[in-house]
């Protein structure tokens, strides 16, 4: 397939650096840009303008494509260590639009790869002004070093003072909401500077964090951008959090140690082959998660049609498994919040070791939000949390975190008036954010600002099937999201350029057309008859695409959306 990963965001990567700005009308643009250096904007401590030629910066190892065009960095930071960078197009070469990049995990970091990606454009949406910023702290070498570095994924130690244990709640504020803000406000200015007039149009563009902080712009600061593609968003962040945690804990309390990788995966195959056909199509995706109510006890050793390759469960272990797609629930069955989805895989948030018996590896975002923002305790052992004492712990992040990063807020009327417009989309086998707390806040915004139809005038919520976290799955999940090059450049197939045709157009995404990176896995059954690839429609909630019982089932067009009943609220207790 004509496919390449623009780059792929797990939680997101991002580098941490510092960022600049720029004045006047441009007579010559490199020396404009260098003239940025001179701008002056409150709250900036530094500001330093760099015209940079085509094919010459990199940064690994976030970036070590080179950036094929030539543009103007700009870096900026604002108190009190909020690092921003601003990428400008040349004059001649701009699109007149903005796109702020959104960051992944803890952040820590700037979005290099995004930025790339935007300043270089593409033949149909052009270059555009881009900014990134690292939220206000540096993913690695944090001052207290109680951040869980992984890879490219920032610690959450920057939340709580060393020398006391404390929450650092400035600190926090930038991440959440502040630096946003701030980027945007400095971001629009170095525009106005540089080129000598405002943008068009302002975008953002992220998922994972991406998502959240495109969410807490429209329910904060609706008038900073005109359209936001919001994907897989971390909103609920108080509860999804901690809830992250839940997977390893049910094993834990079920089992004493966690099931194994090989035994999950095998779920996740039976589980996928089980539910596949609910909606009459076999493509190795369960359409709706929803509908499918495959028990794992029906692979518990020495049952009818249990497996015999060693991938049998026990009963305990099908007990576990049960409770993790369940999601948490208190001591007396209380409703905490989602858990995973039957197709999605374990090895995010239900992870351990490839020994025998095998260690629990719990995910570190969740890690560090117990130990460092819920319990302020670097040394709290999560292995002694109970079914009580875990929802104690998920109340306490409620009470302390909801109202600085939920970014739950479902009254929208601010941005409904701007006129902005919000494009969100998550996908049903996302293994680290729960898909049904998108749907959770779509049915909240629906019932705060005066029904469906008026929501769906400025907010479409797309479920896509057979999609993990932001991009990759088994299902049809390229349609030019957050890090993902289109198909085809055109709004049918690039979400970014839909939610361009709905801000600048007033035209509506009714469907997006969606496809599959490459083979998925398939029973070997199907081989034969199943194409390899395939292309769906993607619709707007509670829409979903349904087979239209003849025609090419690789095709969206043997496909139509319909609205379903079961699809108007949230069902708790499905599985």
């Amino acid at each position: 397939m004509a496919y390449k990963s623009r780059f792929l965001k797990f939680y997101g990567f991002t580098a941490a650096f510092a960022v600049a700005t720029t004045l006047f009308a441009p007579p010559a643009a490199a020396d404009n840009c260098t003239t940025l250096s001179n701008l002056r904007l409150t709250e900036v401590i530094s500001i330093t303008a760099t015209s940079v030629e085509a094919s010459t910066f990199t940064s690994p190892p976030f970036l070590t494509t080179p950036v094929p065009v030539a543009f103007c960095r700009v870096q900026i930071t604002v108190t009190p260590a909020i690092n921003i960078e601003v990428w400008l197009p040349t004059p001649a070469n701009w699109n007149h639009r903005f796109q702020a990049e959104g960051g992944g995990g803890y952040a820590g970091v700037i979005s290099y790869s995004a930025l790339s990606m935007a300043v270089t454009g593409d033949a149909v949406t052009g270059q555009f002004a881009t900014a990134s910023t690292d939220t206000g702290h540096p993913a690695f070498g944090t001052a207290n070093g109680q951040g869980q570095a992984n890879g490219a994924q920032g610690g959450g130690g920057f939340a709580l003072n060393p020398a006391n244990d404390t929450l650092n709640e400035g600190l926090i504020v930038d991440f959440a909401s502040r630096s946003e803000h701030e980027m945007t406000v400095k971001a629009k200015a170095v525009i106005k500077a540089y080129y000598g007039k405002a943008q068009d149009y302002a975008y953002w563009n992220g998922c994972s964090t991406g998502g959240r902080q495109g969410w807490i712009e429209a329910q904060r600061f609706p008038e900073d951008y005109d359209g936001i593609l919001a994907g897989a968003p971390a909103f609920n962040w108080d509860r999804f959090i901690p809830a992250e945690l839940w997977p390893e804990i049910a094993m834990k309390l079920d089992i004493g140690q966690p099931v194994s990788q090989t035994k999950l995966t095998a779920v996740t195959a039976a589980a996928i082959k089980a539910c596949d056909g609910l909606d009459g199509v076999i493509d190795g995706v369960i359409n709706d998660p929803r509908q499918c109510h495959f028990d794992p006890h029906s692979l518990v050793c020495g049952r009818p049609g249990a497996p015999t390759d060693g991938t049998c469960l026990a009963s305990q272990e099908a007990d576990a498994v049960q409770q993790i797609w369940r999601g948490p629930r208190g001591p007396n069955g209380e409703f905490l919040w989602y858990g995973l989805e039957p197709g999605a895989s374990f090895a995010g948030l239900a992870n351990s070791t490839n020994t025998t018996p095998p260690v629990a590896e719990p995910f570190t975002i969740t890690l560090d939000h117990w130990r460092l923002w819920i319990k302020q305790n670097p040394s709290f052992d999560w292995t002694t949390l109970t079914t009580a004492s875990f929802q104690t712990g998920f109340r306490e992040s409620q009470a302390k975190f909801n109202a600085v990063i939920g970014t739950d807020d479902p009254d929208l009327s601010g941005f409904r008036a701007y006129g902005g417009k919000i494009l969100t989309y998550h996908g049903w086998t996302d293994q680290l954010i729960f898909p049904r707390g998108s749907i959770d806040y779509f049915n909240r915004v629906v019932a705060a600002n005066g029904g469906l139809r008026r929501v769906q005038q400025f907010d479409r919520l797309f479920m896509v099937p057979g999609m993990n976290h932001c991009a990759g799955g088994a299902g049809a999940v390229n349609f030019g999201q957050s890090g993902v090059v289109p198909v085809s450049l055109d709004p049918e197939h690039d979400a970014v350029l839909a939610l361009q045709r709905w801000v600048e157009k007033g035209e509506a995404p009714d469907m997006l057309i969606a496809t599959t990176d490459q083979p998925p896995t398939r029973h070997a059954a199907e081989n034969a008859t199943q194409p390899a690839a395939f292309t769906r429609p993607l619709c707007p909630y509670p829409a979903e695409a349904h087979y239209k019982g003849g025609g090419d089932s690789s095709d969206a067009a043997s496909f139509v959306c319909v609205s379903a009943d079961h699809d108007q609220h949230s069902d708790h207790d499905h599985h």
